[in-house]
């Protein structure tokens, strides 16, 4: 086929030559799409053909591109338009005069030039793109016969025709046609079509398109898709939601504050309609991959709302001057535009929160926290409404309080420790109490959770730290919130309960956190007696509790904390309940048993010697009753016994420790270190004993030379950690005196302190026990 090239600069040639006749011909009212015909000669020419009108007549694979004559109205060009890569749309720069081809049938190159590019536009369209739309038609159009079919076709499509078949589904003729036979359908009351368009557009969401799945919940087709939707053959007919009654009836936009950006408003439209799909209408159908993309189209929405919202001054300004006339609708906009918050990035959700602080909404929700009792006004029983009366105020100002504080707590703990701002103390007063004595748990849950943000002092300098933790400490904040542990709580009272469990978890918080101002703060207040109160309550949650804060107080190692704990024994509470725990009909196995298990090791394994010893010498007989059954009590006897040994034999004078007392250590009771006689000091005998060493085994020792060492009443043998050998030493006392100074000096010395000489014996067993006695 022979392309523009040459040939083609020639057929632009001549087409220039003939412009100005057949704009004259244009002028007298001629058709448009005139143009000239050529065809390649064999000598590679194009030569004109004649100049006439071209057109494309017949519908589908009958079309023809027909080229009549001007004058006489002959057809000079009639063959069948072929398939679309055949035909090139040529022509200089931007201005595409000229359609070339090849006729596949009699192989002749053919060009048609037109006098604008619209009359070549115009019929290249009309060649090359019409038999994509005609023949290459996924769908069926959505009429009654076709129903069947077309739901087969949706169901099952080929993940490469996906696209071509939402860009089908979403052309405006289809979707009304699809509307039509729905309402006919309906009409009839025919429940097989109906059963047929239901799966039809709920294989339209399952496609997980989203230019798709907002086409089909736009306002203008809504209303119908919810009808569709309504005809679910799985679910009896009495079990099926109308749909469009309940958007219609029970559903009601609150217009808080007036958004002016229609974009804006459309987007929360959008964005109920699909919450409304994805939780009511097709939770069961939902797969995993259309129920990710509605979600991050939900996403998607709500991330240029709050981005509205907080770009627009005029909007947060109107919106905080509504709470603080306490309207109920403002406070429960903001409680939404915080929940959903969380959905959005961190970094927006945190410029968010900083632009409702500058706008005032901490001193707008001051008003929600007076000391006076509140009351709510019931506004009635308006449809979608939620009334203030079943959902108090407070509660919804908590939440945001708290939101606000998880996020980013730096603006709300400025507000409430900032210097002459009598409304954040007031509001910092009201949230205790409400800890202490709100009846809903969720509520109390959610105050003690903003407290313990409010103490983090994890984002603050040391300067900054020290000014808002003495808010708490040095002017009675922390007073307020300790409060339910120092008074006496009537029984049967739960919403106190928890307070106080809630308390247990602030305290041991602050231990950790606060270092040295927790310490004086517990030591001068006693807080660790009101604490360990808690071990002998009837509930198991509040015992537990006590245990956290004791765990918190004895992991610092602290030594103030240590010996705090010792002089005032709080320990011996916290056995005492252990024992309760593990006695009979307990099983042991409990978690408070568990709980006081895991201190006790946490005490031996770091080896705090203070309650090591405390535990050991005032709960002796409880730990020997135990120590066969638990492993720790044992461990923590042993662990004991080695700091007793190591206080009388230090290592850096005795490298291989010292005996315990035999009969100490065989009655359980703690052992007393071997008491030297007087006179005799560490350094004179380990030197006789390494020079015995050095004496040569065969030589007999002479007279006053010999190194027995004295017996010591009450040490008939040497046992304890380190092992004894009271077999030998028994054996050997028994023999005659005589026949100890027979012996080599260094047989005797072997076995001074305890210890056996790594020497080998020179002298044979059966030649030592031979020898005569004299």
């Amino acid at each position: 086929m022979a392309v523009l090239g040459e040939s083609g600069r020639q057929v632009l040639a001549v087409a220039k030559e003939e412009q100005d006749s057949m704009d004259v011909e244009e002028a007298r009212g001629k058709p448009k799409f005139r143009g000239k015909l050529y065809i390649l000669s064999k000598d590679s020419a194009w030569q004109e053909a004649g100049i006439g009108h071209a057109s494309v007549i017949g519908t589908g694979t009958n079309r023809r591109l027909q080229f009549k004559d001007e004058e006489s109205g002959k057809i000079l060009h009639d063959r069948p338009v072929f398939a679309q890569d055949v035909y090139q749309l040529q022509g200089e720069g931007e201005r595409k005069t000229i359609i070339v081809w090849e006729d596949q049938e009699d192989q002749k190159d053919w060009a048609l030039s037109f006098q604008d590019d619209e009359g070549s536009t115009a019929i290249y369209r009309l060649i090359c793109h019409e038999p994509d739309t005609v023949e290459k038609k996924l769908l069926l159009p959505p009429k009654l016969p076709n129903l069947a079919e077309l739901a087969r076709k949706v169901a099952f499509v080929n993940p490469s025709q996906r696209e071509a078949m939402a860009a089908e589904l979403m052309e405006p003729d289809f979707l009304a046609e699809l509307r039509e036979t729905f309402h006919s359908a309906e009409d009839l009351s025919s429940h097989k079509d109906l059963g047929h368009i239901f799966q039809i557009v709920k294989r339209i969401f399952l496609l997980s398109t989203p230019a798709l799945t907002e086409r089909y919940l736009a306002e203008d087709v809504f209303d119908d898709v919810l009808g569709m939707l309504e005809f679910d053959e799985t679910l009896p007919p009495e079990k099926r939601i109308p749909h469009r009654q309940v958007i219609k009836d029970k559903v009601k936009f609150n217009d808080v504050v007036s958004f002016e950006d229609e974009e804006t408003l459309k987007r929360i439209h959008l964005n109920y309609r699909l919450l409304y799909l994805k939780d009511i209408v097709l939770p069961r159908a939902l797969d995993d991959g259309a129920f990710a993309s509605l979600v991050q189209l939900i996403h998607k929405n709500l991330a240029a709302i709050l981005e509205y919202l907080q770009k627009s001054d005029a909007v947060l300004g109107c919106l905080m001057d509504k709470i603080r006339q306490q309207d109920m609708q403002s406070l429960l906009f903001l409680q939404d535009a915080c929940r959903l918050s969380k959905q959005i990035a961190p970094e927006l959700r945190q410029v968010l929160y900083v632009r409702m602080a500058n706008a005032g909404l901490f001193d707008a929700l001051a008003v929600f926290f007076s000391e006076a009792e509140q009351s709510c006004a019931d506004n009635g029983a308006e449809v979608g409404v939620r009334k203030p009366a079943e959902h108090p105020a407070q509660h919804h100002a908590v939440e945001v309080l708290l939101l606000h504080a998880t996020c980013h707590p730096a603006p709300l703990r400025n507000w409430l420790t900032k210097e002459n701002n009598e409304d954040g103390r007031r509001v910092l007063r009201v949230l205790t109490h409400m800890m202490v004595q709100e009846e809903d748990q969720g509520v109390q849950g959610q105050i003690a959770e903003m407290l313990r943000a409010m103490l983090d002092p994890a984002t603050l300098e040391g300067k900054e730290q020290d000014k808002r933790l003495d808010v708490f400490y040095e002017q009675g904040a922390m007073d307020d919130i300790l409060a339910p542990l120092r008074e006496k709580v009537r029984e049967g009272s739960p919403q106190v309960c928890f307070a106080q469990q809630l308390v247990c978890e602030i305290v041991a918080f602050a231990v950790v956190k606060h270092g040295y101002r927790a310490k004086v703060y517990v030591i001068r207040h006693g807080l660790g007696q009101q604490v360990c109160k808690l071990l002998f309550a009837p509930q198991k949650y509040l015992q537990l509790a006590a245990v956290r804060v004791l765990r918190a107080i004895i992991g610092t190692k602290d030594e103030a904390y240590l010996r705090y704990v010792s002089k005032n024994n709080l320990l011996a509470q916290l056995l005492q309940s252990f024992e309760r725990c593990i006695m009979p009909p307990a099983l042991g196995t409990n978690l408070m048993a568990s709980a006081t298990l895991e201190l006790l090791e946490f005490i031996r394994l770091h080896n705090l010697k203070p309650l090591v010893e405390n535990i050991c010498k005032n709960h002796a007989p409880l730990l020997q009753r135990y120590a066969g059954e638990l492993k720790p009590l044992e461990m923590l006897m042993l662990k004991y016994q080695q700091n007793l040994e190591k206080e009388a034999f230090p290592p850096e004078q005795h490298a291989a420790g010292g005996p315990l007392d035999s009969q100490a250590a065989a009655s359980g009771r703690p052992g007393q270190r071997r008491v030297r006689s007087p006179g005799r000091d560490d350094s004179a005998e380990d030197d006789s004993y390494f020079e015995s060493l050095d004496d040569d085994p065969d030589e007999e020792p002479s007279n006053g030379q010999e190194n027995s060492p004295p017996a010591e009443a009450g040490a008939a043998g040497l046992p304890g950690l380190l092992g004894g050998y009271a077999d030998e030493e028994k054996d050997e006392a028994s023999e005659d005196g005589e026949d100890q100074a027979e012996k080599p000096a260094g047989e005797n010395s072997e076995k001074s302190l305890g210890h056996v000489s790594k020497r080998p014996r020179t002298t044979e067993p059966e030649e030592a026990s031979e020898k005569p006695s004299q």
